[in-house]
């Protein structure tokens, strides 16, 4: 499957290849985040199989519109704006709030996609829960009532706190390797709160590395079957939380899941982590695309480099050659 952009944020036009491993690799400000975003858009405006009353039909689609709104700003989206995925000569489109519809969720065999902003999630579950039953108490008395909060943090709430019926094998073999790496395990409590478990210890999650956080909510995804082989996962800059040991670990982890079915989409700005994820997809032959975001004045470019990498590693080493340039000037004989 690919995804195109055109006129999306700051991205004038891009093409990128979603499957197994797809990576895109870019300083801040250079519209990775957009084009996962526009990913995640597209697949939740998607229906799930085809209806031949709506077949081929520009449509409008309310619930794409309602996650637009929450997660793109109003400047994102021009009258020339589209995203468009395409698999096996089909495609779907959205431009704005109207769809047409060719290609289906069953067409491209993803029934799940989780994207991870931040482990910080775990910090905000005492509002969310609050929050939802609130919502919940208010509807039941007739009020339709919504409370804002970042949507996308919402949406993976919603996920860790929720199971699916369909279960693989393979899943608790990596579930186990998490609670090994981190010595401990993200559990639900009876109050619905999730807690951190180590040696028969209990904690609250306030009180766990950020690092820990980020291996959990991977965990509680496992637990709930939502990582399996017809899920997409996006990870927006993963390496934030983690020291470059676990950026190494996390790399690894992740090819196991691709190896597994799992389609992931990474955004980085960590040469540890690019490095890595290079390594272990060619170890584990699995499928992988590697693309370099850069800005040009207000526009963004989204180019593949799957066969070259050394335009990532040039522009991402800029820091430390800036650095070193400088303590050689300083140098004294």
């Amino acid at each position: 499957m690919t995804i195109e952009l055109k006129n999306i944020g700051m991205i004038k036009e891009a093409i990128v290849k979603i499957d197994g491993l797809t990576v895109i690799a870019g300083e801040n400000d250079t519209g990775k985040s957009t084009l996962s975003k526009a990913l995640f858009l597209a697949y939740n405006s998607m229906s799930l199989e085809n209806r031949k009353e709506l077949d081929n039909l520009q449509r409008k689609n309310i619930i794409g519109k309602k996650i637009k709104d929450s997660i793109f700003s109003k400047q994102s989206f021009k009258s020339s704006s589209y995203i468009k995925l395409v698999s096996n000569n089909k495609s779907f489109k959205y431009k704005d709030e109207y769809i047409n519809d060719e290609l289906y969720k069953k067409d491209i065999q993803i029934s799940n996609i989780a994207f991870i902003e931040t482990p910080l999630v775990w910090n905000l579950q005492y509002l969310f829960r609050t929050s939802i039953d609130l919502e919940s108490h208010l509807r039941s008395f007739g009020e339709d009532i919504e409370i804002p909060y970042p949507f996308l943090m919402k949406d993976l709430y919603f996920k860790l706190s929720t199971q699916q019926k369909y279960i693989e094998d393979w899943t608790s073999k990596y579930k186990d390797d998490i609670v090994s790496l981190i010595d401990g395990e993200f559990i639900k409590d009876e109050d619905g709160i999730f807690r951190f478990y180590r040696k028969n210890k209990k904690f609250e999650l306030n009180e766990i590395a950020t690092g820990i956080k980020y291996f959990g909510l991977l965990q509680v995804l496992l637990d709930n079957n939502r990582l399996n082989s017809y899920s997409l996962i996006i990870l927006d800059e993963p390496e934030v939380h983690l020291h470059p040991q676990w950026q190494l670990e996390m790399a690894k982890l992740i090819a196991k899941f691709i190896k597994n079915g799992v389609k992931v989409l990474i955004n980085s700005h960590s040469p540890y982590m690019i490095e890595a994820l290079e390594l272990y997809a060619k170890k584990e032959k699995i499928n992988h695309n590697f693309y370099l975001a850069q800005k040009k004045d207000e526009y963004a470019t989204i180019s593949d480099v799957t066969f070259n990498l050394e335009p990532i590693y040039s522009k991402l080493a800029k820091a430390i050659q800036i650095l070193e340039e400088q303590s050689l000037e300083n140098f004294e004989w």
